[in-house]
């Protein structure tokens, strides 16, 4: 289930032009043959694309994910349980370890409750190794921040999680069950990131409607983008509205939570050895570029 508040609408200027322009002429006492001539020519200057209005972008209304649906990939939890080479839980040598596996798999099925938010914002310039928007000059900071988001006219902040109830009871189980405790907190910990993908293709899709490519997902504490940022992000989101905080050492509650950045890059500008890059939450994967 998506959701969103109050919206700022916003046109992509290299896109289209509205029929509001027109009606503005006319709207001012313009003579017919005048505004007919000047939108006509704003017209063949600016012709709509595909034959289509470009619909509106939403910028700086946060927009929530409830009950997100998902599945929980064998596959996906063996690699993050660091098993190599196996992709289903039938190919493990060890039926006891793959029946606990299983258990974790199936209790995190009743535990997860998906969530998330993104909130896009308009970059209005760059200044000393900062990105800046109206909302902040002090959010998007640091050298390998300024070269993600170089190529970029927005950003997208965003938050998931799966809840509380799968922490807590790895919690309860750490005393008595270490060993389970530690293969249910391996699928939340999997989970928790593939929430955060889940909303990464909201965004992405977002984005390519109005022709923009995408950043890979830069997360909050990576690189020299300092942990501290995390307030920021949690109250541009609006995060607790999903059940998301932060302790004062800015730690995200609940702990099985991801927050990141995703730029809108302008895909003609983009270096051709940049495009195509890997999308990952790796900040060594931004090089300096010249």
């Amino acid at each position: 289930m998506q959701t969103c508040g109050k919206e700022e609408l916003f046109f992509p200027l290299s896109r289209s032009v509205s029929l509001s322009k027109c009606a503005f002429l006319h709207g001012v006492g313009g003579s017919f043959p005048l505004v007919f001539f000047l939108c006509f020519f704003l017209f063949l200057r600016f012709p709509v694309t595909q034959g289509e209005h470009m619909p509106s972008m939403r910028i700086g209304s946060p927009v929530f994910f409830n009950n997100i649906p998902f599945e929980i990939e064998e596959r996906q939890i063996l690699r993050e349980m660091r098993i190599p080479r196996k992709s289903a839980l039938k190919e493990l040598d060890e039926p006891g370890l793959a029946h606990q596996i299983q258990k974790a798999i199936d209790e995190g099925y009743r535990l997860i409750q998906g969530k998330g938010v993104y909130r896009t914002l308009a970059l209005t310039g760059r200044e000393d190794k900062r990105v800046l928007t109206r909302e902040s000059s002090t959010l998007f900071v640091g050298e390998k921040m300024e070269k993600l988001l170089r190529y970029c006219d927005f950003a997208s902040l965003l938050v998931a999680t799966i809840g509380p109830d799968l922490e807590n009871r790895v919690d309860q189980l750490a005393s008595d069950e270490p060993a389970y405790s530690f293969f249910l907190e391996r699928v939340g910990a999997w989970m928790a990131d593939y929430m955060g993908i889940l909303v990464d293709r909201s965004i992405e899709k977002e984005a390519k409607r109005f022709g923009y490519g995408r950043t890979f997902r830069f997360g909050v504490g990576y690189g020299d983008w300092p942990l501290s940022t995390q307030k920021e992000v949690m109250e541009l989101t609006q995060a607790h509205k999903i059940g998301v905080s932060i302790t004062e050492s800015y730690i995200m509650i609940p702990r099985l939570s991801v927050s990141a950045v995703i730029g809108w890059e302008r895909t003609l500008d983009v270096p051709e050895k940049k495009k195509g890059a890997v999308k990952q939450d790796n900040a060594d994967e931004i090089e300096d570029e010249g």
